[in-house]
């Protein structure tokens, strides 16, 4: 069993939510604005739902969409193509320009891979899943979550069967591994979806900087 491993036993023994120093999210959709027409329907191969995505990072720069916006095992049984969330690690015109969104990343970039905003308009869901990486085992990788536009009466976060709320502004890790649901009854909720490799120095950073009360 090497360090990475040993860490991630650690950090699944901890807390399923753990929460670190957020961001202005009132800036930080001031500052989206100028991508309000580059906004991508979230899984198009799924049943579709009003669920809208806007790439933080992608697999080369863009913001089409095409493939991280979609379903990669879908995306690979219809090209023949493999890509893992590894692969799309190249910020775009959205990390770059929105500059309270690059302050608050660049602390983890050197583990940030897919990532981006998560719009959830009325009726938009997500049904019971869990997030995790069930065909690839040579690598590990943790998921975190910003509430940049929620409200407890038009979003609803079902975790393991209990309803979790987290403030707008507010940061987390959270243990994707547990099955979980969204709902939106009011549109414009919209969540920072980002992906992160997990290795040992990943895990001693989240000790140093979580938020302890």
């Amino acid at each position: 069993m090497n360090n990475t491993d040993k860490a991630m036993i650690r950090l699944l023994s901890q807390s399923d939510w753990i929460e670190f120093k957020g961001f202005d999210h009132k800036k930080m959709l001031k500052e989206l604005e100028p991508f309000n027409d580059q906004w991508k329907r979230y899984n198009p191969r799924k049943v579709e739902n009003n669920r809208w995505g806007l790439s933080v990072t992608s697999f080369d720069g863009g913001l089409s969409g095409i493939p991280d916006l979609d379903s990669l095992l879908n995306y690979e049984q219809e090209t023949g193509i493999t890509l893992h969330n590894y692969d799309c690690n190249i910020p775009t015109m959205v990390w770059e320009e929105s500059t309270e969104l690059k302050r608050f990343l660049e602390p983890w970039k050197k583990w940030v891979t897919r990532s981006h905003f998560l719009r959830i308009d009325k009726g938009g869901y997500f049904p019971d899943h869990f997030d995790v990486n069930k065909h690839d085992f040579t690598y590990d990788e943790i998921r975190f979550v910003g509430f940049v536009n929620t409200n407890k009466y038009g979003f609803k976060w079902v975790y393991d069967d209990k309803l979790f709320y987290g403030e707008s502004g507010s940061f987390w890790y959270f243990n994707a591994s547990k099955r979980h649901s969204v709902f939106s009854t009011e549109n414009d909720m919209m969540l920072l979806v980002v992906c992160m490799n997990f290795d040992e120095e990943l895990y001693i950073k989240m000790l140093d900087t979580a938020i302890i009360t």
